[in-house]
């Protein structure tokens, strides 16, 4: 997967995956088409950590506010570097987008995230994983850090990974219809 190109040592990691009763281009193409109206937590955890300024609309894959960094046929990661526990988070000097300026990137008092989705064959499904790594520039920003990952791994960013991964499985098995 990308994420080990992108950053094969990293300070924290969360890793969700759901079994999908359809095949992987199905559930890819779900993922790919899923809309931010379809995430109800995610959209008031967004407002939470906007402070009410950002309500996401559309395909999350158009309205993420994190850059791609690569894609693949049935995978991608997207990566952003910033002082994730301002208010109002920093973002780095760094062109969006680019994966060699985001591996290069190590001025210290930062934290580079990555976060990568994939669908690989399982069985007659499919298995989704949304994994998150995060690598901090240096010791103080890795503590500063750890106190932020620990509230938002606990109250939000695993919901979201949750919410995303039902969301995905809603849209493509098929219906249980009650006797």
């Amino acid at each position: 997967m990308e994420c080990d190109r992108l950053m094969p040592e990293y300070d924290f990691r969360s890793c969700y995956s759901r079994r999908i009763d359809a095949d992987p281009a199905a559930a890819w193409r779900a993922f790919q088409e899923l809309t931010a109206e379809e995430l109800h937590i995610t959209q008031v955890l967004t407002g939470i950590r906007s402070l009410g300024t950002l309500r996401l609309s559309g395909r999350v894959t158009d309205t993420a506010p994190v850059p791609l960094l690569a894609r693949g046929e049935l995978g991608e990661v997207r990566g952003k570097i910033a002082k994730f526990w301002h208010v109002r988070p920093e973002l780095a000097p760094v062109p969006d987008g680019d994966p060699e300026a985001f591996v290069a990137f190590a001025e210290p008092g930062w934290a580079k995230t990555v976060t990568g989705a994939r669908v690989v064959a399982d069985g007659d499904g499919s298995l989704m994983t949304i994994e998150t790594r995060v690598r901090c520039t240096d010791e103080r920003s890795r503590l500063v850090f750890g106190a932020y990952w620990l509230a938002i791994r606990a109250g939000g960013a695993g919901l979201v990974r949750l919410e995303m991964l039902q969301a995905v499985a809603r849209r493509v098995e098929p219906v249980a219809v009650a006797a």
